[in-house]
This record gives C-alpha cells, sequence and structure tokens, in this order.
C-alpha cells in the first residue's frame, strides 16, 4: 500500500517532522494566513469560495458533513496541527469534547492559545499524541477526524486500526489527504516524488484504493473515496507560483545562513508537488467509513 518508504526509524522520523513544522511555521504564516485561518492544509475550492482564506475554512465545512458531525459527538482530530479544525468544530457546530492530538510539542502550545483566543478552551484539548498509538481506550470517540495528517504516518494500515479501535460502535471515520493514483511507480517517478516528499517530512503517501481497501479489510462498513483533485488545483498552483517568486532568494538566504535548510527544502517540495500533480503522481482523496453498530 505505501510507497516511497524508506528505512528510517520511527524516533528519527518524527524528529524530522517536528524539526519540519517547528522551523517551517513562518512560512505558512507569510503565505497561508496561519495566524487568522490556524490551517496547514490545501483547502477545498468550489464555487463558494473566493480566496484562500474561504477555501480552508471551506474544507472544515465539507468533512463535517461528510463525516454528520453534531454537537453531541465527541471527535478525535488525529494530528490536529495548530487547532484550526478542532476550534472550527467547536465555533461551528458547537462541539462539546473534542481531543486534538499531534507529536509536535510546539503545535500543542500554539494550539492551546488559538482556543482560548477564541474561547472554545473548554470544548477541545490538545495533547501531544501519536495517533498510531493514542493511548486513548477503546471505543473513546464517535469521529476520528484526520485532515491532511495521515501522509506522515509510517504505517497508513496502522493507522486505520487504531482509528477502528477507538471509534465507538456507529463511529464514523473521515480522512482528507494526498494519496498516490498508482500501486507502483518507476524509478524517475519515485526520485520526482521524493524531492516533493522529503520537503515535507513524508515518507511516502498511501495508494489510494489501496487505503479504502484497508479500510474494509479492518471493519469499516459503508467506506467510501472521493477524488476532489480540482477542488485542490488552486492552492497547488498557488504554492508553485510562490516557489517561483522566492526559490533564487530561498537560496541565497540559505548560503547566508539566514533561513535554515528545512526552510528551503519547503519551498523546493512547493515547486515540485506542482510537477508531481501534472504527472499524475498524486491526486486528493476524502474517505468516509463508520465503524459497525454492535450487535446485541
Amino acid at each position: 500500500m505505501e510507497n516511497l518508504e524508506k528505512p528510517v526509524g520511527q524516533d528519527e522520523y518524527y524528529t524530522a517532522i517536528r524539526k519540519y513544522y517547528d522551523t517551517c511555521e513562518i512560512d505558512y504564516k507569510l503565505l497561508w494566513r496561519l495566524d487568522r485561518c490556524m490551517a496547514l492544509h490545501y483547502g477545498y475550492w468550489d464555487d463558494t469560495t473566493q480566496g484562500v482564506s474561504d477555501a480552508l475554512l471551506r474544507q472544515n465545512q465539507v468533512l463535517a458533513e461528510k463525516a454528520r458531525i453534531t454537537p453531541a459527538d465527541k471527535v478525535l482530530d488525529a494530528g490536529c496541527g495548530v487547532g484550526g479544525s478542532s476550534i472550527w468544530l467547536a465555533k461551528n457546530i458547537g462541539c462539546q469534547e473534542i481531543k486534538g492530538i499531534t507529536i509536535v510539542e510546539g503545535q500543542v502550545k500554539t494550539a492551546t492559545k488559538y482556543a482560548v483566543k477564541h474561547k472554545v478552551e473548554n470544548n477541545i484539548s490538545f495533547e501531544q499524541r501519536d495517533y498510531l498509538n493514542t493511548g486513548y481506550p477503546d471505543e473513546s470517540f464517535d469521529v476520528v477526524w484526520a485532515l491532511e495528517s495521515v501522509c506522515h504516518a509510517m504505517s497508513k494500515p496502522d493507522f486505520i486500526r487504531e482509528a477502528f479501535r477507538v471509534l465507538k460502535p456507529g463511529g464514523r471515520l473521515v480522512v482528507a489527504d494526498f494519496f498516490s493514483p498508482k500501486e507502483q511507480l518507476t524509478q524517475d517517478e519515485k526520485d520526482l516524488m521524493s524531492d516533493w516528499l522529503e520537503g515535507w517530512s513524508v515518507n511516502g503517501l498511501g495508494y489510494g484504493d489501496g487505503f479504502l481497501h484497508s479500510m474494509q479489510e479492518t471493519g469499516f462498513v459503508n467506506a467510501c473515496k472521493q477524488v476532489a483533485t480540482e477542488n485542490v488545483i488552486p492552492s497547488a498552483k498557488r504554492l508553485y507560483r510562490y516557489s517561483l517568486l522566492t526559490r533564487h532568494g530561498a537560496k541565497l538566504l540559505a548560503f547566508l545562513h539566514l533561513r535554515a535548510k528545512n526552510q528551503n527544502r519547503n519551498i523546493n517540495a512547493v515547486y515540485q508537488q506542482w510537477h508531481a500533480l501534472k504527472y499524475d503522481l498524486w491526486e486528493y482523496d476524502m474517505f468516509y467509513g463508520e465503524k459497525p453498530q454492535a450487535t446485541a
């Protein structure tokens, strides 16, 4: 199911992820309106959106509708970033109990600060936990929500199994992320994908149809996949244009030790993601599945 996997240990990989988000947060603030939208994802563009801020918030609405989230649902935001989706769910749906988890300590602090700012700190708690091994009891949540976080999972099937475990009977899993439309890549295709993914500390995308199959194998019912690539192309293009404007300047700043290597690799990644898209090496997929109701 995975491709582009590299023989790297979990501790080393998690350290790379933490370093990426710690050093590249400034880029998200400058380009992606992080302080306003609290989002580290591509968003969802349709005829209701007029700019990147609209698209970032619209993605929360689309996933919430797909998962049929209600105020009574207890939600696990798996890979919560700086907490934007959790805060949106508390403010717009009225969810009273949300757990946001991330392996990045700095994101826990930032998300908690944002929750206080938006006056929903009583509805949400953010914790440093691994979504592959959350430590929560069985059947703890009504919804597991994963917005552009599963790409970082060393094992996508392990994520699915952990989500299934912590969901209550009748609980729902909703995922939106980058996936490969191909099960196997040529060496040239692998090289291009590595140029992109390594810059974001992603060790490999899951194969989209394989992810759906793993959901079904794990026990999810009514499992489905929706290809939503067209709805993220404006963000992909915006990032590419940003890279064209900044690549050479970023290299100079890195040479002068005014930018970290991770930040420079981030600029290269947003350049390469566009080329990978042009060669149909990734698609943007949304998944939904339900844990079966308990039988008498």
